[in-house]
């Protein structure tokens, strides 16, 4: 589970949005270490072009007087490859998160800061709340690679393709062509993912050198 991640303003965050033609790179929310429930930045195009709004971190709400917060018993910041046929937000509100680096552990113990060293997205959902929005991140089975970091699941990272981006982004219902995706990877646009173990899961103290992880 995802459940820490970094973007870093300085590791070309504006360039790589700018390759996508995604707007409003200067409304972006930097920094290590987000974790559920704050604000993050995402990428929609409910607008009708693809932008970066900002969205609770933790999909499903509830009202509390005249706002919304995190809805107590129902945690959702991952939602799950294996229920998304049954999320309506699969087919209609699908979103892409941002990010630098996440953070994985094994039951909260040798927590690694996962990278590629560039920028990326994560795959997600979000939902709207009145003038608010919420997202998750999708999550896929873990890699054989990742499971002595992380045995139960990788987040879900977009390729480094054009027409994937355009297409998940464009939420139609046609959701078949995404099934191919839907399988764990840790190669991104010829990167090899490193993980670097850490002294704490929110920490930014590093304990060792990086390690890749190799296929």
């Amino acid at each position: 589970m995802c459940s820490v991640f970094d973007v870093s303003d300085h590791a070309g965050m504006e360039r790589f949005l700018d390759t996508y033609g995604i707007r409003g790179a200067g409304h972006m929310i930097y920094g290590r270490r987000r974790r559920p429930t704050q604000q993050v930045s995402i990428v929609t195009t409910r607008k009708g072009s693809a932008e970066i709004e900002n969205a609770i971190w933790h999909l499903y709400l509830e009202r509390h007087g005249d706002t919304w917060r995190p809805h107590k018993k129902y945690w959702s910041i991952n939602s799950n490859w294996k229920k998304l046929d049954s999320r309506p937000e699969y087919r209609k509100s699908r979103c892409l998160i941002p990010a630098t680096a996440w953070v994985e552990s094994q039951g909260g113990k040798y927590p690694v800061e996962f990278s590629y060293g560039e920028p990326f997205f994560f795959c997600g959902l979000y939902k709207i709340w009145g003038n608010l929005l919420s997202c998750s991140i999708i999550t896929l089975d873990s890699h054989p690679a990742t499971k002595r970091y992380h045995e139960k699941s990788l987040p879900m990272i977009a390729p480094n393709r054009p027409d994937f981006v355009e297409s998940w982004l464009n939420c139609t219902e046609l959701t078949e062509d995404f099934g191919p995706f839907l399988k764990p990877s840790v190669e991104y646009s010829g990167k090899i993912l490193t993980a670097h173990p850490l002294l704490r899961a929110t920490s930014t103290e590093y304990i060792g050198d990086p390690i890749p992880v190799i296929e």
